[in-house]
């Protein structure tokens, strides 16, 4: 990245208007990296001034979201800071200053025109195959109207930026037309209160999400129009796509809500080591990180263009590494929200069966769901009946440990010549029914009398 000409400051700025997504949180962790690895300032913004779909539990699911994850922030609305304050829907008279400042100065006019003169303009750029861009009509000559929005004066020539991901990015101002940067009710849009805020937040590198990248040219014409100090730096990092090589999107992946991977039990230690390879090339095949690794080894310009598929079986893969590099106890630390009705001492005995096949922690009730109640009892054949009948007579005298059933069970199946997966799946359908952790544990977990029990009935 070199070396900034100031101290580095990056920002996250999400709205509160629906519960955190996956794009959000790569898009936070990229900046954390950046600021960690460049001993520099995070900022938290909320960019909140769509009151109509604001939600204070948005804004609540945002630091519990990120918080999951480890995440922490130098400065926001939560912990206050020197450029306060962070969200935008106190910061509107900022926003009107900044307004009549570029006003005065010519770089904005006042629009008058109705929705049904502009939808007029459209219609007629649209009947002639042009990409429709504003006339101008009220800066040339403005009616004698009262009600006005504010529109950006865009400058002739092209702006040009150098973005740290897809190297110098050229665009042709005659393309963007004036956009209203300020509407008629006085709520200013988004391509203008983000560069008034970086502005003032003294923010020098931008990493944010690909579909921003359109936005950029305005935003840097804003910041010139102001007299102030364009970032040092952007980043736009690539969408996240599905195995359909489709982007990911709240009405189409219920995989893009953060919330979904706490619920299923991803260790937020191995989520963040995934999102970290989501569209980053550590350069090795290495792909187990901790974040104080990532701090060290994450650079931007290693953050491909093309986008970054999102792969369940290679995250839950991943977590399976980080859930048995725990110990025990700490596992059973773990689990204990995912298995509210077992007592601890069975959580306990479980946990070094459960290690070896859990690809996360929700996972644990389904493989431990035989032990509430027996299943239906199967339809057997007569060698099936066989191993039932044998095994139950061995299991008698059996001390009703993992080692000694599995001694018993092995010893048992060796002395038959069954094969293992027919001898020990026809065991747990009769026990348990479904997946289970191994079969010696899974008999273990048991009372003694009720593992018996469930094999004696398949007898009758």
């Amino acid at each position: 990245m070199g070396v900034p000409d100031r101290p580095v400051r990056v920002r996250m700025a999400p709205s509160p208007t629906g519960y955190v997504h996956l794009g959000s949180a790569r898009t936070m962790l990229f900046n954390l990296l950046v600021a960690r690895g460049q001993a520099g300032t995070l900022v938290l913004r909320l960019d909140d001034t769509d009151s109509e779909r604001n939600r204070p539990d948005y804004e609540q699911a945002i630091y519990d979201g990120f918080g999951w994850l480890g995440f922490s922030w130098d400065e926001g609305p939560d912990i206050g800071g020197p450029h306060g304050p962070y969200r935008q829907s106190e910061r509107l008279d900022r926003y009107r200053q900044a307004a009549a400042q570029l006003l005065q100065s010519g770089a904005a006019y006042r629009c008058y025109c109705t929705p049904e003169e502009l939808d007029a303009e459209r219609k007629a750029a649209q009947a002639k195959h042009e990409p429709y861009r504003y006339s101008r009509r009220c800066l040339l000559a403005p009616p004698a109207r009262t009600e006005f929005a504010v529109r950006l004066r865009i400058p002739e020539g092209e702006t040009v930026f150098h973005d740290l991901i897809r190297g110098e990015m050229h665009f042709d101002n005659a393309l963007l037309g004036d956009p209203v940067i300020v509407r008629t009710n006085g709520l200013p849009l988004y391509n203008f209160t983000s560069p008034v805020d970086d502005a003032d937040m003294e923010i020098t590198h931008v990493i944010r999400g690909e579909e921003h990248l359109p936005n950029t040219p305005q935003q840097l014409i804003i910041f010139d129009a102001l007299g102030r100090a364009r970032p040092e730096a952007f980043a736009h990092l690539p969408v996240i796509v599905g195995k359909d090589r489709v982007k990911l999107s709240k009405r189409k992946h219920p995989e893009t809500r953060l919330g979904l991977y706490q619920e299923q039990g991803l260790l937020p230690e191995a989520m963040v080591n995934y999102l970290a390879l989501l569209g980053w090339n550590p350069g090795t095949e290495r792909e187990i990180f901790t974040f104080d690794e990532l701090v060290r080894e994450f650079r931007l310009d290693r953050v491909q263009k093309a986008p970054a598929m999102f792969d369940w079986d290679k995250l839950e893969w991943l977590n399976g590494q980080y859930i048995r590099s725990l110990s025990d106890e700490e596992l059973a630390e773990r689990l204990r929200p995912y298995l509210p009705n077992l007592p601890e001492s069975t959580i306990r005995a479980a946990t070094p069966a459960l290690k070896e096949r859990l690809p996360r922690l929700a996972k644990a009730a389904d493989l431990l769901a035989y032990l509430g109640e027996p299943p239906p009892p199967p339809e057997l054949d007569e060698s099936a009946h066989e191993m039932v009948a044998a095994a139950g007579e061995a299991l008698f005298g059996t001390e009703w440990t993992a080692e000694a059933i599995e001694a018993t069970l092995e010893s048992l199946r060796e002395e038959r010549g069954w094969s293992k997966g027919r001898f020990f799946g026809t065991i747990r359908r009769c026990v348990a029914g479904g997946d289970t952790p191994p079969i010696h544990h899974m008999l273990a977990l048991l009372p003694k009398a009720e593992a018996l029990a469930r094999l004696d009935r398949v007898l009758a």
